[in-house]
């Protein structure tokens, strides 16, 4: 039986140019036989299919990197199935192989026959078929689950003989072996677009990075090979394929989770307004767990970061809390996410160490409360956001104040919030409290914010905000007006007894309680002495920065650094994000934190309205 050996024998010490086979027409060589064309034996034994052999002799030939190159390059071209190279092989042959995607098999030619290496090529055909076929398997368990990519860095693992890990934005990376880490700034450059593509050596190991996904910030792949081992064609090949899946994979995500955001929205609604049952119906199409919406209590974070970065949040806190909470980005602020989860340790330990791990995020926590609560929890999570601010781990839960309507001689300011309210005691009683409850959501968060929670379009809003204006005889374009129609409706909400005889005190004799006054002193001690002057000038000012910067000779900036400030001291919100594109107006969250502030300086006399 012919054998390599015999076939290396009779060949000549360089391997020569393939072409095509003679007197074979048209035809596609599927292997070349390194013989010499005048070889006539060669010929009579009417090979037409033969592998291309380099026979060690021929090695040293080698010296030149181009001529190894063009040779095997006119082998792959001409349709060489493969390359048979007696170990050891050299490194310079391999790496023209892989170059070309000329498959490769080390033989012993002494006792390797043609058939076997046939079969050989068979066998390794047949692997990457199944490897392939591996690979379709992984594909088709992937859904908008984050943990169905496993199986497909699993099979690049294997495939590339090293670590295959998906890192994304707000989550902590998978622990991986060899001692490696990633290189933290580089990831980072990824995943917010600057870069798409990274390679690094860290240790014994060497890591490539990829940016995959939709929109920045992106998800980062990361593959590691020992140093050592190099990249060869099949390796990158399989890499090349992983990010073509995943890449799908995360544009099919985000496409799911912007499907489910209008309902999500739905529900966060629905609860803000106290209905809860309706909640539970319109969650259904979610899939979610009832957790939330069954349990007896719930509570309210409010995360506060980078607009960019929201969607990719809503979906790490997906990530983190899986179905046991609502997760909404917040129709109000585009710089904040709400969750409303259930009051247990771990969903708070979850939150926080997602908040502690990213620069410029903050998170407010509401305090436990029933499920019909919502709209006030969301409250209490913003007051706390805005306390965050100063927080080493910016982290805050809401510590409840002693309130000034509660310190207010309970049948005086009963008597008064009644009074106030009285033109609305004839409208039906369903109505008189749909509508009151929506005044409080737009005092809090402005017509559109109070729309947006709502679900009603901004016209209504504005319209209903008008006619209880009108009827009340209250001109809510003004500032003290509104802060009237606050504290009525924070009073009317603690159910006082009114009643006995005597007319209601008014507003400044209202006031004027040493009660009031102690609890103003308290609040504005809260503040930097530099700071009471500037709130003070912005409120004159209309709430307008600039105005209030030409007051008191300074920058914009400073004015709006200080509001900051302040707006952690008294740990309230006071001014608002801008919108992307639109008035500050329009994303107005947690307005109604300037009426407590208004309210004491008014009653110290800082301030007069």
């Amino acid at each position: 039986m012919l054998t390599l050996d015999t076939l290396i024998s009779s060949a000549p010490d360089r391997l020569r140019r393939a072409g095509r086979v003679a007197g074979e027409g048209d035809r596609p060589v599927a292997g070349v036989w390194p013989a010499d064309p005048a070889n006539a034996p060669a010929r009579e034994r009417g090979w037409r299919d033969v592998l291309a052999v380099l026979p060690p002799e021929a090695y040293g030939a080698y010296g030149a990197q181009d001529d190894q190159d063009a040779d095997i390059r006119a082998l792959a071209r001409a349709g060489a199935a493969a390359l048979a190279v007696s170990e050891p092989a050299p490194q310079q042959i391999l790496d023209a192989a892989d170059r070309h995607r000329l498959p490769v098999l080390l033989t012993d030619p002494e006792t390797c026959t043609v058939p076997r290496l046939a079969q050989l090529l068979a066998d390794q055909e047949a692997a990457a078929g199944r490897r392939l076929q591996d690979l379709l398997e992984c594909a088709k368990q992937l859904s908008t689950a984050p943990e169905t990519a496993a199986g497909i860095l699993s099979w690049l693992a294997q495939m590339i003989d090293g670590q295959a890990v998906l890192l994304a934005p707000h989550r902590p990376p998978p622990p991986l072996d060899g001692g490696l880490t990633l290189p933290e700034e580089r990831v980072a450059a990824l995943a917010d677009g600057t870069t798409q593509a990274a390679t690094a050596d860290v240790g014994e190991w060497n890591v490539r990075l990829y940016a995959l996904g939709p929109v920045p910030p992106y998800d980062v792949l990361a593959v590691a090979r020992a140093r050592t081992a190099g990249w060869p064609q099949p390796v990158t090949e399989a890499v090349t394929m992983a990010e073509l899946l995943l890449s799908s994979w995360l544009r099919l995500r985000a496409a799911a989770d912007g499907e489910r955001a209008p309902i999500r929205s739905s529900v966060l609604q629905m609860l803000m307004a106290g209905q809860v049952l309706a909640a539970r119906r319109a969650a259904t199409p979610l899939a979610m767990s009832p957790d939330v919406l069954t349990a007896d209590e719930a509570r309210v974070y409010v995360v506060g970061g980078r607009a960019a970065h929201r969607d990719t949040l809503v979906s790490a806190c997906h990530y983190h809390l899986g179905d046991a909470g609502l997760v909404v980005g917040c129709p109000v602020d585009e710089h904040q996410v709400i969750i409303v989860a259930t009051p247990d340790a771990p969903t708070e330990a979850l939150l926080r160490d997602l908040v502690t791990r990213r620069e410029g995020f903050r998170l407010g926590a509401s305090r436990a409360m029933p499920l019909d609560g919502v709209a006030e929890a969301h409250g209490e999570a913003t007051r706390a956001l805005a306390a965050a601010g100063s927080s080493p781990d910016h982290y805050a839960v809401f510590t409840p104040d002693i309130e000034l309507v509660r310190l207010l001689p309970a049948e005086g300011a009963g008597r008064w919030a009644a009074a106030t309210l009285a033109p609305l005691d004839e409208w039906p009683q369903g109505r008189r409290a749909e509508w009151l409850d929506g005044m409080r959501l737009w005092l809090a968060y402005g017509p559109i914010g109070a729309a947006r929670l709502a679900g009603f379009h901004r016209n209504t809003v504005r319209q209903r905000a008008e006619t209880v204006g009108e009827a009340l005889g209250l001109d809510l374009g003004r500032l003290a007006d509104r802060i009237r129609l606050d504290l009525a409706l924070r009073i009317d909400r603690l159910g006082l007894d009114h009643g006995g005889s005597g007319p209601a005190p008014g507003f400044d004799e209202l006031l004027a309680d040493a009660a009031a006054l102690r609890w103003a002193e308290e609040y504005l001690r809260r503040l930097d002495d530099d700071l009471l002057p500037t709130v003070v000038a912005w409120i004159q000012a209309g709430q307008h920065t600039p105005s209030a910067a030409t007051r008191l000779g300074v920058h914009p900036k400073t004015v709006a650094a200080r509001l900051r400030r302040a707006e952690a001291q008294v740990r309230e919100p006071l001014i608002s994000h801008p919108a992307v594109g639109g008035p500050v107006a329009a994303s107005a969250n947690g307005v109604c934190g300037v009426h407590d502030l208004a309210l004491a300086a008014r009653i110290t006399h800082h301030l007069t309205f």
